[in-house]
């Protein structure tokens, strides 16, 4: 079953140079290609390029049109089974992939993670977020790493995001998928097992540190993810 990975970059060249890595390790261990929507012209796209990622230019506001285009050139370019999503701070590793392949396997069609790790560059703090609290999320899968297969692409037409929103995009997601009751979901948890799923912050991100409700974690739990070494000496 095929995967393909949706992204967006903006600005943050030291961390999205590394995110790129990422992305080039994603292709040659699991032959998972990625398309990224740019909105720095020449620039960006020769460094998507560069590290073997597909790229199509869109400005940077609105996110969620961003988000579309990059998801609509990703079925175009490479007729993947399903996308995953990545913010260009988000990076996973080995057992999040091995799992999401069986889960396709299994024919689910929403499969995402209700909670994460988080990296802060700023404090060189790990932590974990056991996810949503309030009463009208719990439960819900986060959107970082969330896997979409081809099902929920064409149920919503392309349209996983509403094209002229800049924030929330987890949210409004989440709400075009429910009202549609016989798409198969499948909620996994980081907690007790291998997976590794890291927001990092600090650069600018657009939810940062203090919005989450956080325990604090040894930084060895992303021992499995090689670009985050780099990542914790900038």
């Amino acid at each position: 079953m095929k995967i393909a990975i949706v992204s967006a970059i903006w600005q943050r060249e030291r961390l999205t140079e590394i995110f790129l890595k990422s992305v080039q390790r994603y292709w040659k261990d699991y032959g998972i290609p990625t398309m990224i929507a740019g909105s720095e012209g020449v620039k960006t796209r020769e460094m998507c390029l560069d590290y073997g990622a597909g790229y199509v230019e869109a400005p940077n506001r609105p996110l969620g049109a961003k988000f579309i285009k990059a998801s609509v050139a990703a079925w175009a370019n490479y007729n993947p089974d399903a996308l995953m999503i990545l913010g260009s701070d988000d990076f996973v590793n080995h057992s999040v992939i091995y799992r999401y392949q069986i889960c396709l396997e299994q024919k689910w069609d929403v499969v995402g993670f209700r909670d994460c790790y988080f990296y802060d560059n700023r404090t060189k703090q790990a932590a974990y977020w056991g996810g949503y609290t309030v009463k009208h999320r719990q439960g819900e899968s986060i959107g970082m790493g969330r896997l979409l297969s081809r099902r929920v692409y064409e149920k919503l037409k392309g349209r996983l995001w509403m094209a002229n929103i800049n924030a929330g995009l987890d949210w409004v997601m989440t709400q075009k998928i429910k009202k549609h009751k016989d798409l198969k979901h499948r909620i996994l948890s980081v907690k007790g097992n291998n997976h590794v799923l890291v927001d990092v912050k600090g650069f600018g991100n657009l939810s940062d540190w203090g919005c989450y409700d956080l325990e604090p974690v040894d930084n060895g739990v992303f021992n499995t993810i090689p670009e985050m070494y780099e990542i914790q000496q900038l």
